[in-house]
Parts: C-alpha cells; sequence; structure tokens
C-alpha cells in the first residue's frame, strides 16, 4: 500500500489550492494570537516551554484539524500530499530575510531506515511538497511560549521540490541511510550501536549539503533542512534577491569541478584581461571587480552568494588578494556575520548560549568560496636613482585559481566562541568602553568624510585572537548604543595572515 493510499484512510484533510489561499490570505498580517479561535496558546499557561506552539496555532485554529504526530504528510491539496510546515523568519537588512533556524522534517526512524528506499521513504513523501506558513520572530532571545501570542504572519509559500533540489536531498538521506546500515552491519550488539549513533550528528552531518539531523542520539534524531537551504526558499518566495544561473550541481563536487575548469582556463589572466572578457568595468577595486567576474563565472551577474544555486550550498564568494611575499593584503570582513549584542541579554534568569546564537549557525552552515588573485607590484626608480618606488596597479593582478575554506572547523570555532564568549563578559558586566582613538603623537584622529572624532571599543581586535570585532557602517554617525554607550556597529573579522595561513595548507581546487 502506498504511502498515498494510507493517507486516505487516515483522513488527512483535504483542500484544493483555492481553499488554501481562502483559508491563508485573511490571516497575513495578523498575529498568532489574533488567529487562535480555539484557544490553543492557553495551553502555554500551564506549560510556558511547550515547543511548537506556532504550529499548532496552524493547524488546529486556522485549519481546525488535529495535532498528527504520525509519519504522514498533514495536508491533501488538489489530490497531492502536502505537509504543512509553520517557520520563524527574521529580517537581516531591509527587504532580505532569512529562516529563524533549520526546519525538522521528520525522524531519522534509527531502527528502521536500512528497509526504506529514498523513493519509498516517510522522509521523501513528507518533503517534496511543503505548504509553508511563516510568522516574524520579532525576539533576539528565546521566548517563552505564550510570548508567540504577538508574533505576525508574514506569507505562506507552496514549496514543490525541483529535480535538481531532489537530487542533492537524495544523495544526503541516502548518506545517512548508509551510515545507520554500516553500524547495523558491523555491530549485532544494540549497546555498541548506541555508542555510534551519536556520530550520525558529528561525522555524519559534516556530509551533507541540504540535510542534517539533530537532536543528537540518545535524544530522537529529526532529518531537518539546513537554514540556509531554508532561507533561499523564504527569501525567493517573499523578495527574491537571488538570481538562477543555468548551471545544475549535485553537491559541492560540481562546484569544484567548475573551479578546475575556470583555473586551466584563466590561470595568469590579469584582471583588465579578465574585465575586458566578462564585461566588467575596470575602474572597480579589484574586489568588486572580482566579485562580479567571478559571478559571472558561474553564470550570475553581481556576486557568488547571490547566485541561488551556490547560496543552497553555503557558499559565500571571497576575493583573496595575496601581495609579492604571498601574505594577504588585508584581514576579511564576514559581511554577512554581524555582532548580535541581543546574544547578551538576560531574561527572566535565562540567557542564550552561544550554539544557540546565529554566529554559531553561520561558522556552521556556510563555506569561503575564495578566489586568489595575485599582486605585480610595479617598481619604478627616481631619476637620481636614489629613491625606488613600489606601487600596486589593480588591474595587473593575476588570476591564480580557487579555495574553499571550511568556517565550522575546531580551530576557527574555537576562535569564533573566545571573541564571542570575551564579548558577552564585557556587556554583561559593564566593562565594555569607547575611547577618542589618537595618533602617535597623542593628537585625535578624525574620520575623513564626517570629521567626527573616531572612536573605538575594547572588545577583541586583531592582536587578541584570530576572530575579532571591527566596527562598520554607513558613515560615523551610524552607530547602535550599548550599556549607554554609542558605537558603530560591529561585524566578525578574520585575521588576514591566519587565512593565508589556512589557505596555505589547501592546494588550489585541481590541483
Amino acid at each position: 500500500m502506498s504511502i498515498h493510499e494510507i493517507n486516505l484512510l487516515e483522513e488527512i484533510p483535504h483542500y484544493t489550492t483555492e481553499q488554501i489561499y481562502d483559508i491563508l490570505i485573511p490571516t497575513i498580517g495578523k498575529t498568532l494570537a489574533e488567529v487562535d479561535v480555539n484557544h490553543v496558546f492557553d495551553k502555554t499557561v500551564t506549560n510556558s516551554k511547550v515547543t511548537g506552539i506556532a504550529g499548532d496555532v496552524i493547524e488546529q485554529s486556522v485549519f481546525g484539524y488535529k495535532a498528527n504526530n504520525k509519519q504522514i504528510p498533514d495536508l491533501n491539496v488538489d489530490d497531492e500530499d502536502v505537509e504543512l510546515k509553520t517557520i520563524g523568519i527574521q529580517e537581516k537588512s531591509r527587504g532580505v530575510w532569512k529562516a529563524k533556524e533549520p526546519c525538522s522534517i521528520t525522524a531519522v526512524s534509527i531502527s528502521t531506515i536500512e528497509l526504506e528506499t529514498f523513493e519509498t521513504s516517510k522522509f521523501w513523501h513528507k518533503s517534496q511538497r511543503i505548504l509553508f506558513v511563516y510568522y516574524h520572530y520579532l525576539s533576539k532571545m528565546t521566548i517563552k511560549a505564550a510570548e508567540y501570542k504577538d508574533f505576525p504572519l508574514k506569507n505562506f509559500y507552496f514549496y514543490n521540490c525541483s529535480a535538481d533540489d531532489k537530487a542533492i536531498i537524495a544523495s544526503d538521506w541516502q548518506k545517512v541511510h548508509d551510515f545507520i546500515t554500516d553500524i547495523h552491519e558491523r555491530y549485532s550488539e544494540e549497546e555498541i550501536r548506541k555508542e555510534e549513533y551519536p556520530n550520525l550528528s558529528t561525522v555524519a552531518n559534516k556530509q551533507l549539503e541540504y540535510l542534517d539531523t539533530s537532536p543528537k542520539y540518545p535524544n530522537s534524531p529529526r532529518f531537518r533542512f539546513r537554514a540556509r537551504f531554508v532561507t533561499v526558499i523564504v527569501q525567493s518566495s517573499i523578495n527574491n534577491t537571488y538570481e538562477q544561473s543555468n548551471r545544475h550541481y549535485l553537491g559541492i563536487n560540481d562546484v569544484e569541478k567548475e573551479c578546475r575548469e575556470y583555473t586551466r582556463r584563466y590561470r595568469g589572466k590579469t584582471l583588465n584581461e579578465l574585465c575586458r572578457e566578462f564585461g566588467v568595468d575596470n575602474n572597480l577595486s579589484c574586489k568588486q571587480a572580482g566579485e562580479k567576474i567571478i559571478a559571472k563565472m558561474f553564470g550570475g551577474t553581481r556576486k557568488i552568494s547571490q547566485i541561488e544555486q551556490l547560496a543552497k550550498l553555503g557558499l559565500h564568494g571571497q576575493i583573496v588578494v595575496l601581495n609579492k611575499n604571498g601574505g594577504r593584503t588585508e584581514d576579511m570582513k564576514l559581511s554577512a556575520c554581524p555582532l548580535d549584542f541581543s546574544d547578551f541579554q538576560i531574561i527572566d534568569g535565562e540567557e542564550k548560549v552561544f550554539e544557540d546564537t546565529d554566529v554559531y549557525n553561520f561558522f556552521n552552515d556556510y563555506r569561503l568560496l575564495c578566489p586568489v588573485f595575485q599582486e605585480h607590484p610595479r617598481i619604478s626608480v627616481s631619476p637620481n636613482r636614489k629613491i625606488m618606488n613600489t606601487d600596486v596597479v589593480y588591474g595587473d593582478n593575476t588570476f591564480e585559481g580557487f579555495k574553499i575554506l571550511e568556517l565550522g572547523s575546531d580551530e576557527i570555532m574555537s576562535s569564533v566562541r573566545k571573541s564571542w564568549e570575551e564579548a558577552k563578559r564585557l556587556v554583561q558586566t559593564g566593562e565594555s568602553t569607547v575611547t577618542v582613538m589618537r595618533k602617535k603623537d597623542g593628537s585625535i584622529r578624525y574620520t575623513p568624510k564626517t570629521g567626527i572624532e573616531m572612536m573605538e571599543t575594547n572588545l577583541p581586535k586583531a592582536l587578541d585572537n584570530v576572530i575579532f570585532f571591527r566596527g562598520t557602517g554607513s558613515d560615523a554617525t551610524d552607530k547602535v548604543t550599548v550599556n549607554g554607550l554609542k558605537i558603530l556597529r560591529q561585524n566578525y573579522w578574520v585575521k588576514g595572515t591566519y587565512v593565508v595561513e589556512q589557505l596555505n595548507k589547501l592546494g588550489f581546487i585541481g590541483e
């Protein structure tokens, strides 16, 4: 009996697409409390930590059916099984949205998964068609269930798994299937198997692209869509900032194949030559021009991270320019990773742990695709031959190839945690300071653009750690208030010398 036939026997709710729209459109803009006609929030009075309250409200008050804990889709729409997922989204910047967290799909079923194939699996039947309902998660902190009542519904979207997405999802599922099957084949004793199952989270997850599993065994692990994958779905359905290239990837290996081909084709060419070949303005900085050139190599027009297929794989482009000695010319700003001071709030005696932060998820979920350019300084001698001048002309920089830097390594994560913990300590103890920056002669430094005194914080700097903080903003007036002190918005940065050290350990892709 097929899953669909089982669903008919289970009498899951049946709708047409038109009925779904009629039900959900009137809810957009209303809070979860306003649509909770069946008083689902009442249970939060006696249980403040109830999980999934937003989904319960949508299921029981908006659609009016009882909670379904079985491994079958929630709805039938136009005679197709559809899973209903209510997820929180947050606004990264104006008009740019992200998933608050990964999206849980269904249990891994450790004891029976080896008997399944992907096509017949409960996971596939719950993930191939999903009706996403988005609510705006307005809090920066983890909150109690009752406080969800003020979150407004933002939008909804029917996700139908494309052939490309299916290929990668199937590959991920198969890796989990094979990992568990291998444990069962190697060990007959249940106690030994239980010792191996936790590796599903620590070992197998690192091999997956769109999926991961959580929580860690002995808790019952579940298949989840990674947050980066859900973010692309969310952003594409609300205010699409991604562009589709004509490429088809089955995983990071396919991206690396393209990198090898572009390295073979363009290695040694100057930035000026590449600008002419790809129709890019060579008056831009090396980074800006390089970003556009590399995006065009992969079928885009703007940035690597704005190409949908690469974004789903967690690839952020980061141009690396090496000086004549092989060192990086400057530190690396992680533009997509600001310091969130709300991480350090203590509410009702509870505070956020590092593993629950956006920065933790960013470093675990993303990797840097680094196109490497080499500087070639021009050396000139003064007429009297006493002074030698060295000038770097961006257009002379040559393309050398690609490297991929995994941000979630133990070494990098240790540095991220160290800086985050120190920033947390400074903010929570009130020891954070802002002081005027001075020149070596003791005079005050002023910003060239606004003429305002330049200020600095005592947050971890490059001298203190590999991962550090530096102010950023449209100008010196673009500030936030922390403990009553006005400071520039802060971003996570990576020390340039460290990046070079790590990249030097890696060969160029294809070598």
